[in-house]
């Protein structure tokens, strides 16, 4: 058996690439195993690039629908389905063009096929309609995404509901949906189809949508959802699903017990993509079905790391890149018995989850709820975008930012917040909280007037007072 690899990538999505094009410029042979039949990733073909180009028109439907909010008059908007059909596909063509010319262009071997692990240091590759073959490598980056978790709900797996997948091929627009799960997909869903017009019911298990996020973070997001006509079904599940000429038919173990629509969205989270890679096997340190990884995406078994869905634990598409590009590099070192001298590593401390709700919502760093649960002493300081000027401009009527900061040296520790794109403003509170700023530091940064990002500002000049 010979193989002429040093390392070998499984998976060819945004985490992948990045390993495989970073491990291959730094001089190492390299292979990247991509078993999808289109090229191009999660992100790009049915994640994040098609889900914000639909959410975009939505946005823009929902601003003509307020106008008179704002001091103008403006007339029921007209979704023109074929028309934001082709303006989806030529985006994603464009996207996905530009990823295929990046991964066949790339200084490593494309080997379009399946991977299973038969040791940890040999998989058997399996390519369309040849013979399977072994290929051997002293190191490997495992990067193999996720897919949409299904509940087993009696009678789902016979009707034809949609997960997030389907829904960014928008098949078609609905006038009642049902979405199984309040988390990120379903919340983005939810205010997608509202901006779209339609009548939307959330389903959510717990006594409050949006369970991984702080408390606060989620009231203000149902009072704005509610406002704008969503309707919450609360600690409630879906204990059968049929289908019939008339639409779906969901019974609910909650107050109401039976609910219609006419689709049904199942966004109950993602899974990570670690089926049939031969894992358990080789006795790789997993949970959930999730690779476990630390800060250098280093796994249980010195050969071979892990990056992106099926294995960070804030499972977002520029830490996945990030993830890559460690894995790749610690690989490397690992090779030249460089064993961590050096070691690179994914920024946990600083990570941001952005939701493309409307509002916005965004999380980074440490969380409040994680500090309480945790014993972690910090300061708190906010600023409602109802008393901040262009908060109170843009309409702001629930958001707020927040920012956490521990007591002793004032270092920046976390922010949150929900309003007015604050996933594009959260970015001046990342980079804070990655170069270890304080307090005090963060307000010698000036802030343009007036805009949106002068609300962090304010924030953490509570939180400076808030600390004496």
């Amino acid at each position: 058996m010979y193989s002429p690899f040093e390392l070998i990538v499984i998976g060819g999505g945004s985490a992948g690439h990045a390993a495989a094009r970073t491990a291959a410029e730094l001089g190492a042979k390299t292979a990247l195993v991509e078993s999808a039949d289109e090229l191009g990733g999660l992100c790009i073909l049915r994640g994040c690039m098609p889900s914000k180009a639909l959410i975009e028109t939505a946005n823009r439907m929902r601003m003509t629908r307020e106008a008179a909010r704002f001091g103008f008059r403006a007339g029921e908007p007209q979704l023109d389905l074929p028309a934001l059909r082709e303006r989806l596909h030529r985006l994603i063509d464009d996207f996905r063009q530009d990823r295929v010319h990046a991964m066949e262009k790339a200084p490593y071997a494309l080997l379009r096929g399946s991977a299973r692990f038969r040791s940890a240091k040999e998989i058997l590759f399996q390519a369309e309609n040849s013979e399977p073959r072994m290929l051997e490598a002293r190191t490997f980056v495992i990067a193999t995404g996720s897919l949409p978790s299904v509940p087993q709900v009696p009678g789902l797996k016979d009707t034809p509901f949609w997960t997030s997948d389907d829904v960014v091929q928008l098949p078609d627009i609905p006038k009642r949906i049902a979405i199984l799960g309040s988390g990120a997909i379903g919340m983005e869903f939810a205010h997608l189809f509202e901006g779209f017009g339609c009548a939307v019911t959330v389903i959510a298990r717990g006594k409050r949508i949006m369970g991984n996020s702080d408390p606060d973070i989620a009231e203000a997001m149902e009072a704005e959802s509610r406002e704008r006509g969503i309707r919450f079904l609360k600690e409630t599940e879906a204990e059968s699903v049929s289908h019939g000429p008339d639409g779906f038919r969901l019974k609910l173990s909650g107050e109401t017990s039976e609910l219609t629509a006419d689709a049904l969205l199942v966004a109950t989270g993602r899974r990570p993509a670690t089926a049939g890679l031969g894992l358990e096997e080789i006795g790789i340190a997993m949970e959930k079905g999730r690779i476990l990884i630390d800060e250098r995406a280093a796994t249980s078994l010195r050969c071979i790391y892990a990056a992106g869905d099926c294995a960070s634990p804030v499972p977002v598409v520029h830490l996945a890149v990030l993830q890559g590009e460690v894995a790749a590099r610690n690989a490397l070192l690992s090779l030249r018995d460089d064993h961590f001298s050096s070691a690179a590593e994914w920024p946990r401390h600083s990570a941001m989850s952005g939701w493309f709700t409307e509002p916005q919502c965004v999380q980074i760093g440490l969380s409040e709820t994680a500090a309480k649960e945790d014993g972690i002493e910090v300061i708190v300081g906010r600023q409602t975008y109802a008393d901040h000027g262009k908060g109170m401009i843009a309409g702001s009527r629930h958001g707020f930012v927040k920012v956490l900061a521990d007591p002793a040296s004032g270092r920046l520790l976390g922010a949150a917040g929900i309003g007015p794109d604050v996933v594009e403003t959260g970015h001046l509170l990342q980079a804070a909280i990655e170069q270890q700023l304080t307090l005090s530091d963060y307000l010698r940064i000036p802030h343009y007037h007036p805009t949106l990002a002068e609300a962090w500002s304010r924030a953490v000049e509570d939180a400076k007072e808030c600390s004496g």
